[in-house]
């Protein structure tokens, strides 16, 4: 191979690298691993509305706005499968049972109008984000905010 196909092979792929760097940053893509990736999460009834549904593995800063009415929380679990989750029988994730292991945490007591924010580290793999909120209504009715559909499955790679 001639030196300058050698060099125009090694121009190409620098103006091509540049380029991906420039494209990525633009598209919200990750230019660091040591920089936390920001993730908005609404939560409304009964939706868990995260702005992006993909994240580089690594730290995902988390940050969670309750735009409903009703007090929310928000749980981070490893999975890939909401309704796999073991329930209560009130409709609720029954936390205690999901292995130490898949739990990554959670913000909880999120008022209407009000933000939390946290950072997790995310191995590549799929994760279950949910409100495990029950809220006992006056005329006693029971409501496992999970039971309503209030999870979305969200991934990392």
């Amino acid at each position: 191979m001639s030196s300058k196909r050698i060099v125009a092979i090694a121009f190409a792929s620098c103006v091509l690298g540049a380029a991906a760097f420039v494209y990525g940053t633009a598209a919200g893509g990750s230019v660091s691993a040591k920089r936390a990736a920001k993730v908005k999460v609404r939560l409304i009834e009964f939706q868990v509305k995260p702005n992006v549904d993909f994240v580089a593995e690594g730290k995902a800063k988390l940050v969670v706005k309750n735009a409903g009415t009703e007090k929310h929380e928000l749980v981070v679990v490893r999975g890939d499968d909401p309704k796999a989750l073991p329930t209560k029988a009130d409709g609720s994730v029954d936390e205690k049972k999901v292995p130490k292991t898949d739990q990554l945490g959670e913000l909880e007591d999120i008022k209407p109008g009000k933000s939390k924010t946290k950072t997790f580290k995310l191995s590549a793999g799929s994760y279950v984000l949910f409100c495990n909120t029950v809220d006992k209504e006056k005329d006693g009715t029971v409501v496992s905010h999970f039971a309503r559909g209030m999870y979305t499955v969200f991934e990392a790679g």
